[in-house]
């Protein structure tokens, strides 16, 4: 600028000039530090939600040498949760290493065929080769498989996949789950965003902003709850139901897509549910404190008197999302651990030895240690005493066989053994002088008198060894690793086909060789969760270090990080 312009202005205009923009400057400053740099304009054209609701950790001050081990400098106020290890032996090493090998190959069996005969597709059926998609045909396996991967250090295969991710079309013409699209492709691409360090990772993120930017109008309901199914294009959804998995089960997602996009909107979508669920009451049709039935009629604010209290299908992940949530902002929200902490007498279903241990750890509570381990000796056990090792998909206990509690809620180890109506076949508090392999080697009974299996089918799901991982990672008891290569035989020898793995139809018969008792389908999860959770079974403590990640519920994991954050309602008491 011309100097002797300046000096014809007055010196009071220039001295006001002056600190106006002194002014500007600092305010400036100050308010884009709120969220990630450049993102300002975008919060407040994008969704008019002031920018001051929450506040990011500054993710400029983390450092990172190997993804998958998580920020270097992360130092949590949250209890720790992974046992501490000793350095292991060169021969257990050498199993170990070996064995996860014949994972990563497994899952290279199966990518390879889905790569061949149904890439772009959301599944390959693996008996006759051809795709299908129940999921929007926006290439789930695909996106469900990228933080496997990742893990897995598959960072060519990545190379490969970018160009197809960035040509996604997010907004199809039918009805989509918003449940499945924001745990399955959002929590794969956030997660592959943060495990990756391609130069063209950005991709990722932009294609989880697209798909939560597609789905944010499922959310403009009179309470905030997402629609069950949703039509992106058309805005139309068929129902006024949802369920309470589906509505609360999304937090972790919208949570880290709000962090890295700085687009406020999605932290806010997810703190309305919570809130919604937190202040539910009787008059909602909710009797008991913390426990809700799984059907929610959203335009009313009710849940549905004849559904129950599940924490099977319909209900399960909400329960689970109450802990991860206070897990991922590091315990900065205090209702978060209020939700999570009522009593679960009622829990069954075996995912929940994991998140039972966890919470065990973060809220000091001992006797739910117990159950976990009581619980998950029992989904154990449904593997180990069937034909294939493989577990039936939907099992109960008749009311007639009184001795057994399937929970084993308060119970202390003697009374543990003698409330079983079997034999307790290995479980590693009971008698730890033994091998681990002694121990998982034992002979089994056959399934005792009193359980029933529903539904034989073997659909290649993951939860038990979820569970085996993250108590593994929790004890140190190698014998939950000794549980998993167990299950990793059993889905090796009766699962396979000659391009990926398929489904069985009866857990206690034969029929591998001639493909009789074999489905012609491959869920997503396969992929996503049951390889991965095998393979970090056999990894070194620190790969995907549950001190260091949230694994979200398709087990997508994401970064935990000192996150400061300003959300109405989070000092509620």
């Amino acid at each position: 600028m011309n100097t002797s312009v300046l000096t014809k202005v007055p010196h009071r205009w220039r001295y006001i000039g002056f600190v106006t923009f002194a002014c500007v400057l600092v305010y400036t400053t100050f308010h884009y530090m709120q969220v990630p740099a450049g993102k300002m304009d975008y919060v407040l054209e994008r969704t008019g939600v002031p920018a001051d609701r929450i506040l990011f950790f500054d993710e400029s001050n983390e450092q990172i040498s190997n993804r998958i081990h998580g920020i270097d400098n992360f130092e949590s106020n949250l209890p720790r949760i992974q046992f501490d290890f000793s350095e292991e032996s060169e021969n257990s090493k050498h199993v170990r290493e070996t064995r996860r090998d014949a994972i990563k190959s497994s899952f290279l069996h199966g990518w390879n065929g889905y790569k061949k005969y149904a890439l772009g597709a959301d599944e390959l059926k693996p008996l006759t080769n051809t795709s299908s998609n129940p999921f929007g045909g926006l290439g789930a396996t695909m996106i469900d498989s990228l933080s496997t991967i990742l893990v897995m250090g598959l960072d060519d295969e990545l190379e490969e996949l970018l160009p197809l991710i960035e040509n996604i079309k997010v907004k199809v013409d039918e009805q989509m789950s918003v449940f499945e699209t924001i745990i399955r492709y959002m929590g794969g691409l956030l997660s592959a965003y943060e495990l990756s360090d391609h130069p063209g990772k950005r991709v990722l993120l932009d294609k989880a902003e697209e798909i939560g930017l597609a789905l944010l109008p499922a959310f403009d309901t009179t309470y905030g709850l997402p629609h069950y199914h949703f039509n992106p294009f058309t805005r139309v959804s068929k129902t006024n139901t949802t369920y309470l998995a589906d509505a609360g089960t999304i937090q972790l997602e919208f949570f880290t897509l709000s962090y890295h996009t700085g687009n406020l909107i999605f932290a806010e979508k997810a703190q309305a549910i919570t809130d919604f669920l937190d202040s539910a009451d009787e008059s909602q049709g909710v009797t008991v404190p913390g426990l809700y039935p799984y059907a929610i009629d959203i335009s009313e604010g009710e849940f549905n008197k004849d559904s129950s209290v599940s924490f099977g299908a319909m209900g399960d992940s909400a329960y689970e999302y109450f802990l991860k949530q206070y897990i991922l902002v590091d315990g900065r929200i205090p209702q978060f651990a209020r939700m999570c902490t009522y009593n679960l007498k009622e829990l069954h279903t075996c995912f929940a030895p994991g998140m039972l241990a966890m919470g065990a750890k973060i809220f000091n509570r001992p006797d739910d240690m117990q159950v976990a381990k009581g619980l998950l000796d029992t989904c154990v056990h449904m593997y180990r005493s069937s034909y294939t090792n493989l577990s039936p998909e939907l099992w109960g206990v008749a009311d007639e066989v009184e001795a057994y509690d399937p929970l084993t809620y308060e119970q202390i180890d003697d009374d543990l053994t003698a409330a079983r109506s079997w034999r307790l076949w290995g479980t590693g508090y009971l008698n730890p002088t033994e091998s681990a392999e002694t121990r998982v080697l034992k002979d089994v009974e056959t399934t005792p008198s009193g359980v029933i299996a529903y539904d034989t089918r073997y659909l290649l799901r993951p939860e038990t060894v979820e569970s085996l991982y993250i108590l593994y990672r929790i004890t140190g008891d190698p014998v939950y690793r000794e549980y998993g290569w167990v299950i990793y035989e059993g889905l090796e020898k009766h699962c396979r086909t000659s391009s990926a793995y398929a489904s069985i139809k009866n857990v206690n018969t034969d029929g591998t060789e001639s493909g009789q008792n074999q489905i012609d389908s491959m869920e997503t999860f396969l992929f996503a969760e049951t390889f991965k959770y095998l393979y970090l079974l056999f990894s070194p403590p620190e790969v995907v270090s549950l001190d260091k990640f949230v694994l979200n519920t398709e087990a997508h994991p994401l970064l935990r990080r000192p996150w400061t954050l300003n959300l109405k309602n989070n000092n509620k008491p």
